[in-house]
């Protein structure tokens, strides 16, 4: 992945889409939100909204500038006719074509409603309830519950993911900003209700503790700037500013490039008594047994009392679970709480 969160988004959050044969558009004033996630990391939700002859995209996601996280917002309302279609023409909004019931086999022209990119939108197959196809060449599965509407996209590393009407729902921007409240003043910190979280993913490679604590430490020290950026998005943490993700990214690419395979841990961090907030480390297997959790970013020990692990994905895998997690958190689904 080479392009930063805002260009993701751009080129991702608008998934084309093309009327099919007995889909009836929703009643007037439906709505749906979708969480958007990257590599199971949820970034931002997007909001549709279909009343008579209007169609409405609104994407709130997060943005990194310099050294902090905020919150983009970009809305695009269409002027749609009875069928779906743009006004006037044969050109169809990705999203609505998408969300509204399985489109049928075949190609239409969609346009992506934030960039206004236009070009083919095709379904090829899939099984029920699941429709695959591309969106301007970029493979795409979909999901459709018994309603017809859409309740999962999976658009390269991206998933979108439906939030039930009237759900609590955290903003993701606000929960990497301020994180968690933590319940208790000392001891390991534990999620309630608990979440099981394997000791290792299978394949992993052992490796031995010299090897890979001299890895973290050039990890550390290849990023000049500690903060979110670009390269927290790209596969291998390319870059020279990049938070938690790209440190953890880029210590898994160069241990393959040694033939070690290494898990990333989607977790908790909580520094100095404050909130928990989303972080990211990576486990290493050892060649005498056991794991070793190691926090390049910082280069810290990671401790039951400072790190709380929710997940182990593989780095360059969709982590579906640690996804499904992050969007329980998201929920409120979960307290954070010390016990001794």
């Amino acid at each position: 992945m080479s392009s930063p969160l805002a260009l993701l988004v751009l080129a991702l959050a608008a998934s084309p889409v093309s009327p099919g044969k007995g889909t009836e558009g929703p009643p007037r004033g439906e709505s749906a939100r979708f969480v958007f996630s990257w590599r199971g990391v949820p970034v931002g939700t997007v909001s549709l909204t279909h009343e008579a002859g209007r169609f409405s995209y609104l994407s709130q996601h997060l943005h990194t500038r310099g050294s902090s996280h905020g919150e983009r917002r970009r809305e695009v309302t269409l002027e749609v006719d009875a069928s779906g279609r743009l006004a006037g023409g044969k050109v169809v909004p990705q999203a609505l074509w998408l969300w509204r019931g399985p489109p049928a086999p075949g190609c239409v022209t969609g346009r992506e409603e934030l960039s206004g990119r236009e070009g083919p939108h095709c379904v090829t197959g899939g099984t029920a309830p699941w429709v695959e196809g591309t969106l301007l060449g970029v493979p795409f599965r979909a999901r459709y519950g018994a309603g017809g509407r859409m309740e999962v996209l999976e658009v390269g590393e991206s998933r979108f993911t439906v939030a039930s009407p009237g759900e609590p729902l955290r903003a993701p921007p606000d929960f990497f900003s301020q994180g968690l409240p933590v319940e208790g003043t000392d001891g390991a910190l534990t999620l309630v209700p608990a979440v099981e979280v394997p000791p290792r993913l299978e394949g992993m490679t052992p490796w031995t503790r010299g090897a890979a604590r001299a890895l973290s430490a050039r990890v550390h020290a290849a990023f000049p700037e500690k903060g979110p950026g670009a390269a927290d998005w790209r596969e291998g943490g390319e870059g020279e500013a990049g938070g938690c993700l790209a440190h953890a990214l880029r210590f898994a690419a160069e241990a393959r490039k040694k033939g070690v395979s290494v898990a990333l841990v989607h977790g908790l961090l909580v520094v100095d008594g404050g909130p928990a907030r989303p972080h990211a480390w990576v486990r290493v297997a050892l060649v005498e047994g056991g794991t070793l959790d190691l926090d390049p970013t910082s280069l810290d020990a990671v401790r039951p009392d400072t790190h709380l692990p929710l997940a182990l994905a593989d780095a360059r895998g969709p982590a579906l679970e640690a996804g499904a997690r992050w969007l329980a958190l998201l929920r409120g689904a979960h307290r954070v709480v010390r016990q001794r």
